[in-house]
């Protein structure tokens, strides 16, 4: 099994650098129906966000209901409910945002330092709105998550079509882990920060790509990927070989040291992250030591990952709550991203599928991976390269909104009810 799966990584790596270094020759394939586009104005990037916030606020409302007839016998109340809401890590973001990183000390361990700060931040910020620590984490993710559809839309309708741009849209908002978006942890967040960072990247704004790629690396630490994803951009619009085999070299540089230069502010915010981490231990890379005592996660090659995730799933031993929750969704979002990635490699934009095969093998390279499938709702482009697929397959399309919607609502209702989706 694991050479397999080594085996399926290396196909895809040759296909994908196959393609790669012919477009660094000059010679780009043009995305599917490709054709002029417009921009995106700006009065429909604020319907999309209208829309989006609308969205989350039903799926509020839904939750509400579900809360009341489980609950009806007892005391409801507002806070009561939100608590739903802001279940494992969202706790601790909670905790972060309203104490800081000191506040939490066992044995003389800031344990809560694993997590990035940007989240908690922008809790802060809105705590001066609302007054109610629960509540602003929720409006945080919700706001984002509104911003970054608006973004992700502008994106994909100019990169391909308004159709495609809606149907990615829709998969990525009710596929079964969407839930997250207005929970208080960082996936609402983290896809603003991924979705404004696609955009600039697009447009070629790559100053406020390099400034918006630091927020993305203080988000998560897979945002330090979407350094990757402008390089790949700036080299397909500048293919070197092209430009040195025209003996243009001297253009190429000048492109390099006034444009892509300034992707490099991305790392930034990772250094920001580690100085948090030194200021308050005394070790830049606290965290790491962290995660593996007090959380088990220690890196490890992907077949081993994949190999505890299934192993798992044999055992009889895990209560079934487990596998369902955890291990099984992890295990078929890791085969569904390797499908888009060998279907998206010759038919997207490569930086969409170099994104997705770092943002999967990161992931997938850490020992007792228990929020795999909460990760995955961020993995944007395996939603991009569905919805460009569906638009090809319309009967489908209504088949697995279904499907999907149907599977959020499940996965909601056991986050609500304290279940292992974590």
């Amino acid at each position: 099994m694991k050479i397999l799966l080594i085996l399926m990584v290396l196909g895809f790596l040759i296909l994908w650098f196959l393609r790669f270094d012919k477009e660094l020759c000059g010679k780009k394939d043009a995305p599917p129906d490709a054709e002029t586009k417009k921009a995106v104005t700006f009065r429909t990037m604020a319907i999309v966000f209208g829309l989006a916030l609308l969205f989350r606020v039903l799926i509020f409302l839904c939750g509400g209901i579900i809360y009341y007839m489980h609950l009806a016998d007892k005391v409801v109340t507002l806070n009561g409910y939100l608590s739903c809401w802001n279940r494992w890590d969202a706790l601790h973001y909670l905790e972060i945002a309203q104490y800081g990183y000191e506040h939490f000390v066992d044995k003389g361990r800031h344990l809560f330092l694993v997590f990035f700060p940007l989240y908690p931040w922008a809790v802060r910020v809105m705590h001066f709105v609302c007054h109610n620590w629960q509540l602003a984490g929720i409006l945080t993710s919700a706001i984002a998550y509104a911003v970054g559809a608006a973004f992700f839309y502008a994106t994909l309708a100019e990169e391909y079509d308004a159709e495609t741009a809606e149907k990615s849209l829709v998969l990525l908002s009710v596929s079964p882990f969407a839930f997250y978006f207005g929970a208080s942890m960082t996936e609402g967040l983290f896809f603003c920060v991924l979705a404004i960072s696609f955009y600039l990247i697009k447009k070629h704004m790559w100053l406020l790509a390099g400034v918006v790629g630091i927020l993305c690396a203080l988000c998560r630490m897979q945002g330090v990927i979407i350094l990757g994803v402008g390089m790949v951009e700036f080299l397909v619009t500048y293919p070197p070989f092209q430009y040195f085999r025209e003996k243009k070299a001297l253009p190429f540089f000048k492109a390099f040291f006034t444009k892509a230069i300034f992707l490099f502010l991305t790392p930034l915010g990772m250094l920001c992250y580690l100085f948090i981490n030194y200021s308050i231990e005394g070790d830049a890379f606290a965290f790491a030591k962290y995660q593996r005592e007090h959380w088990y996660h220690s890196p490890t090659f992907f077949t081993n990952c994949l190999a505890e995730i299934t192993g798992y799933l044999r055992n009889p031993n895990p209560q079934p709550t487990l596998k369902v929750c955890m291990f099984l969704p992890e295990v078929i979002f890791f085969f569904l991203a390797f499908l888009a990635l060998y279907y998206g490699v010759k038919r997207h934009p490569l930086k969409y599928t170099a994104f997705l095969f770092v943002y999967v093998m990161i992931n997938y390279s850490v020992t007792w991976l228990i929020s795999g499938s909460r990760y995955m709702v961020c993995a944007l482009p395996l939603y991009v390269i569905a919805g460009e697929f569906i638009k090809r397959h319309p009967k489908a399309y209504p088949w697995v909104i279904s499907i999907l919607a149907f599977l959020m609502s499940v996965y909601a209702t056991g986050y609500f009810f304290g279940k292992q989706v974590m």
